[in-house]
Formats: C-alpha cells, sequence, structure tokens
C-alpha cells in the first residue's frame, strides 16, 4: 500500500472515530439531559398526585390531576399504593404493576424499568408511582443517531480526500527526489525546495548526501585509473627486461637492477594501497611517538636517494609528542619525501617539526620542477590525507615555485616517555 493511500486512511480514520467519539458523548449527554428533565417533571407530578391523594378521602384523584397525565409532553401513568397494594390506577393503564418493584418496597427513587421511566415518592403510607414511557426519548435520540452517523462518515471522507489531496503535493516532492536518486549514474540534479518544513530538509540532506556520494565516486574512478597506470608502468617494465632477457639468454647487471628498481616501486605501491585501506577503514594502533625520532629515521632512510639524485636534505627537528600509529606516520612521511626526491628540483629538501598551541605538526619543503606545480594529486598525497584524517588532523599542501607540504596533528599535552631516577638517569614508567 503506498504512502499516500496509507496517509489518506489514516485521515478518515482519525477523523471519523474523532466524531464517533464526539458525537456519542454529545449522545450520553443529550440523553441524561432529556432524563434530567424527565425526571424533573415526573417529581412534580408525583407531588401533585400524592397531594392530591391525601386531600381525597377515599384516596382517589380529582378530574385535573388526571387531566396532568394526559397533557401534551406525553402520556403518564399513575398508581397509588396504601400499605404496599394498589389501591388506585388512572393514566395510561397498560402498564406493568408495579412499575419499579424496588421504588416501591424503599418508598421513593427513579428509575428506567421495561421502558418507563418511573419516580417514587411516599407519605401518611400512601406510596405514588408515576411514569412516562421511554419510547419517544428514545425515538428521538434515533433519528439523532441517523443523522449524525452519515455525518460522521461524510467528514471521514472529506477528511480523507483532503488527505489524498495535500499528501499528493507534499510526496510529489518526494518524487522528485525519487527521480534524482533513480538518474544518479546519470548525474541529475536533486530539487531543493524553500522553507522549513521536513520535505525541504530532507531535499537539502539528500543533495548534501548525493554530492558527497558523486564526490567519492569520483575519487574511486580517479584511483582506480591512477592505480592502474602505476601498476602497469612497473609491469610493463619487468616484461620489457625479461623479454631482452629471453632474446639474450642472459640478465646483466643493468637489467637487473632495473628489475630490482621496479620490484621496490611495486612493493611501495603496495604499501601505500595497504596503507590506504587502513586509513580509510580506521584500522588505527596508536602510540606515543616523538615526531623528532620519527623525522630522524626518515632522514638516515632517505639520504642515499637523495645523494643519489642531487638533493641536499636539510634536518630541523625537536621533541613534539603525539599519540599516532607510527607504521601509517612512517609511510605518510616517506611519500612526501618521495614525492619531494623524485619530483622536484634538485636543491635543498627540508624536513621539520614542531608545535603551534594544541597543534604538532611535521613539515617538508622542496623547489618545485617546472610543470609541477599544477600536478594532480597521486597516490602517495592521498595517503597522506587519508592517514592525517584518520589520526584526528590534518594535510595542507601548498604549492608555487616552491612546495610545503605539512600534516598537521593532536598534540599530546602533558606527556613524557621517560623520568629522571634518582641516579641522573632515565626510567621507564611503564616498568
Amino acid at each position: 500500500m503506498k504512502l499516500r493511500l496509507r496517509l489518506a486512511l489514516l485521515a478518515f480514520g482519525l477523523t471519523a472515530g474523532g466524531l464517533a467519539l464526539g458525537l456519542g458523548g454529545l449522545y450520553f449527554l443529550l440523553q441524561k439531559q432529556a432524563l434530567a428533565q424527565m425526571d424533573q417533571a415526573l417529581e412534580s407530578l408525583a407531588r401533585s398526585i400524592l397531594k392530591a391523594a391525601l386531600a381525597d378521602p377515599k384516596h382517589h384523584l380529582s378530574p385535573e390531576a388526571e387531566d396532568e397525565l394526559t397533557q401534551e409532553e406525553g402520556i403518564s401513568s399513575a398508581l397509588v399504593y396504601q400499605d404496599g397494594r394498589l389501591h388506585y390506577a388512572s393514566g395510561a393503564l397498560d402498564v406493568p404493576e408495579p412499575l419499579d418493584e424496588d421504588g416501591l418496597r424503599r418508598g421513593w427513587g427513579r428509575a428506567s424499568r421495561n421502558g418507563w421511566r418511573v419516580h417514587t415518592l411516599s407519605a401518611q403510607g400512601l406510596t405514588v408511582q408515576v411514569g412516562r414511557p421511554l419510547a419517544p426519548l428514545e425515538n428521538s435520540l434515533m433519528l439523532y443517531v441517523e443523522l449524525a452517523a452519515p455525518l460522521g462518515v461524510l467528514l471521514g471522507l472529506l477528511a480523507g480526500g483532503v488527505a489524498w489531496i495535500w499528501t499528493g503535493q507534499a510526496l510529489k516532492n518526494l518524487e522528485g527526489l525519487a527521480q534524482a536518486a533513480r538518474g544518479f549514474s546519470e548525474e541529475a540534479e536533486v530539487p531543493l525546495y524553500q522553507g522549513q518544513d521536513e520535505v525541504a530538509e530532507l531535499a537539502r540532506s539528500f543533495a548534501e548526501l548525493l554530492g558527497r556520494l558523486r564526490a567519492q565516486r569520483r575519487w574511486e574512478r580517479q584511483f582506480l585509473a591512477f592505480s592502474a597506470h602505476e601498476l602497469r608502468t612497473p609491469i610493463a617494465a619487468f616484461r620489457a627486461s625479461l623479454e631482452a632477457a629471453m632474446l639474450r639468454g642472459v640478465l646483466g647487471p643493468a637489467q637487473i637492477g632495473r628489475l630490482h628498481r621496479e620490484a621496490l616501486r611495486l612493493e611501495r605501491l603496495a604499501q601505500n594501497l595497504l596503507a590506504l585501506s587502513r586509513a580509510e577503514a580506521g584500522e588505527v594502533r596508536p602510540q606515543a611517538l616523538d615526531l623528532a625520532d620519527l623525522l630522524r629515521e626518515a632522514y638516515d632512510r632517505f639520504q642515499p636517494l637523495a645523494l643519489e639524485r642531487g638533493f641536499d636534505l636539510r634536518l630541523e627537528a625537536r621533541a613534539v609528542w603525539v599519540w599516532a600509529d607510527p607504521g601509517l606516520l612512517e609511510q605518510a612521511l616517506g611519500n612526501l619525501l618521495s614525492n619531494a626526491l623524485w619530483h622536484g628540483r634538485p636543491g635543498e629538501v627540508g624536513l621539520f617539526c614542531g608545535a603551534d598551541g594544541e597543534e604538532a605538526w611535521l613539515e617538508v619543503t622542496n623547489a618545485i620542477a617546472a610543470g609541477q606545480g599544477s600536478a594532480a594529486e597521486g597516490l602517495g598525497l592521498r595517503v597522506v590525507r587519508a592517514v592525517a584524517q584518520s589520526l584526528g588532523g590534518r594535510f595542507e599542501l601548498s604549492l608555487g615555485s616552491f612546495a610545503r607540504a605539512r600534516l598537521v596533528l593532536p598534540l599530546q599535552l602533558g606527556f613524557s616517555p621517560f623520568f629522571q631516577d634518582g641516579a641522573g638517569g632515565r626510567k621507564d614508567p611503564k616498568r
């Protein structure tokens, strides 16, 4: 069942149910009010008859009192009992005797018995029961029911129809969102609606969601294309070297060196893919880490490549403690240095770390080769950005004639892994 029909049926049900409760309550209120008016009239008539019966030596009713039993308001019946026995009857005679047996025993009271409304009153050994049939009242109330029931159904249908029209207008906007979702692959635009209602808010949120999904999809396409390119280059080199070896029947030192370089390139690619997968999946194993130690290790590891490529590594580091994953952070720093040494202009490459306020940072700077100032972000920098986000930080890259790549992380305040012991040496607090 569609939402529009469910809402229309719900409106019909709520309206009909509310009207049924309201009209039912009004029915009982009218019935109670009519009975109260009837009781007041019967009580007044009973007092008049009892007074007339006491005034007559034979306890009979005068003609005037009997006329009151057949007045325009309806035919009434009066039974006069003396010492519990029927002494006189007047008015409508085809009535049960007594009209109210319990009231006769008590000598007073009002009740509805056998289709009659009865009032009982006693004085000086005489008991008077005056009754009036309830059929006229019930017929009037039944007429009310016959008019109210179709009215309730009609108003319920009217409410359902109005709900059907209104929900159709509201769901028309939702249908636009559904069409945008179906046209996701065709880059269909999400319609935006003015206002602050739920549909407008849903449209804005849905547009933001589709924007993020499309950006993620474009990123995945670019990533797959870039990964395929990165894999194709070393594999092609492997194939060329192997084909040359097959033709010559032997592998020379140059070919072995080339295969070794391509194997290292494949290894770095696999490490980057693994780091990217861990960072995006949130598989982080943080621990206390000194950025200065990390930079010193990277300096020693990349110094041979820097000398080979004609670069001068410059290291400026002081102790800055962060809470990070050593493996991911080492991979990110390695990517920054590899980019600088392989794609930068020969010269000085700087490695720096420090702290500003509650943030720690490490930075790699280098001169940019001609044509590299507007290069697209490759896999290595994507790994750096993903690692920064997974560690609660951010990655900043500024390009010009000189490149500055900075990885910012939350600073581990008030942390010292060692404290001085009594002999002046350093002591590990975990032991």
